[in-house]
C-alpha cells in the first residue's frame, strides 16, 4: 500500500486542502487542481485510461500516472474522501492493493467489475469498459506482479499457470488486446 496516499487521505478526510500554491512543484498537473491528495492511493491503478506501462531509466516497467490528473479534481477528492470515511482507519491501514482496486472500480463504474482467476485478478473487464471492442484472434495480455512496489510484467496467452498477478490488457499504440470477461477483444483508447 501506498503510505504516504494514506497519509494524504487521513489528511483529506479532516479536511480538504485545495490548491498547493506553497508547493515548488505547484502546479504539477495543472492550475487549481487540487492538492488534498498528492500521492494517488490507487497507484498503480493498472487502468490504461490514467496511466501505462514505460521502462524506467533503470530498464524496468514501472506504471507511470504522470499524465493524470483524476485525483486532483475537486469532485474526484470529494467523491474518494466520502467513499473511504465509511470505513474503519484500522482497514484502510492494513488494506492491500485488491481492496483499493475495487474501491477504485465502485467509485469509477458503480461496480468492480475485476475479478479472481485462481490466485489472479482480472483487471481487463474494467480497462475495456466504456470502450467499443471488437472480437479479436490475439490472445496475448499481460500479468502485473505488484506488491509493495510494481514487480514485474511478463505476456501471457491464457489463463494457465497464473501467479498472484493481475491481468490486464496488452497496449499498442491506442489499441488494447485481451479478454473482456467473455471473448478475446481488441479495443481502442
Amino acid at each position: 500500500m501506498n503510505e504516504r496516499g494514506l497519509v494524504d487521505l487521513f489528511a483529506a478526510m479532516n479536511s480538504l486542502s485545495g490548491p498547493s500554491y506553497e508547493c515548488r512543484y505547484y502546479p504539477c498537473h495543472f492550475e487549481d487542481q487540487d492538492c488534498s491528495i498528492c500521492f494517488c492511493i490507487f497507484y498503480p491503478c493498472l487502468i490504461y485510461r490514467f496511466g501505462e506501462i514505460v521502462t524506467s531509466s533503470s530498464g524496468m516497467p514501472v506504471w507511470s500516472c504522470k499524465n493524470c490528473h483524476w485525483i486532483h479534481k475537486r469532485e474526484n477528492v470529494e467523491e474518494v474522501v466520502t467513499y473511504f470515511s465509511a470505513f474503519p482507519r484500522q482497514v484502510l491501514v492494513e488494506a492491500d492493493w485488491r481492496f483499493f482496486s475495487k474501491a477504485f472500480q465502485e467509485i469509477l463504474f458503480g461496480k468492480e467489475l475485476g475479478y479472481e482467476v485462481g490466485r489472479a485478478y482480472n483487471l481487463m473487464p474494467a480497462n475495456f469498459y466504456g470502450f467499443s471492442c471488437r472480437d479479436s484472434d490475439e490472445k496475448a495480455f499481460l500479468a502485473v506482479k505488484i506488491g509493495e512496489e510494481f514487480l514485474g510484467v511478463r505476456e501471457v496467452r491464457d489463463f494457465e499457470n497464473l501467479g498472484e498477478e493481475v491481468l490486464i490488457p496488452l497496449k499498442s499504440g491506442g489499441i488494447l488486446r485481451g479478454f473482456d470477461g467473455k471473448r478475446c477483444v481488441e479495443c481502442e483508447l
